[in-house]
């Protein structure tokens, strides 16, 4: 006997739909999945690792943040920490 297999039609899937058919089918790959969606699989990772929560976004502003700083020089740090050199 055949399996029937359900038409789902990827293309209408919102951003929390695209992460729960991922959660639910741990055996399927980013670039499988993302070409089911007609994404690349950059964009799909984008979708999957945001919930596109105000939470998401102020992890990603503190991030950027944390980066920026650590570009600078220890005289830099020192002088904006107000330590004497």
């Amino acid at each position: 006997m055949a399996h029937q297999i359900d038409f789902i039609d990827f293309g209408t899937f919102c951003a929390d739909e695209i992460r729960e058919y991922y959660d639910l089918n741990p055996d399927l790959s980013i670039l499988t999945y993302a070409g089911m969606l007609g994404l690349t699989g950059t964009e799909l990772k984008d979708i999957l690792m945001t919930d596109g929560s105000a939470i998401d976004k102020e992890e990603k502003k503190t991030a950027q943040l944390m980066f920026e700083e650590a570009d600078e020089t220890r005289t830099e740090y020192c002088n904006r920490m107000g330590f004497d050199m």
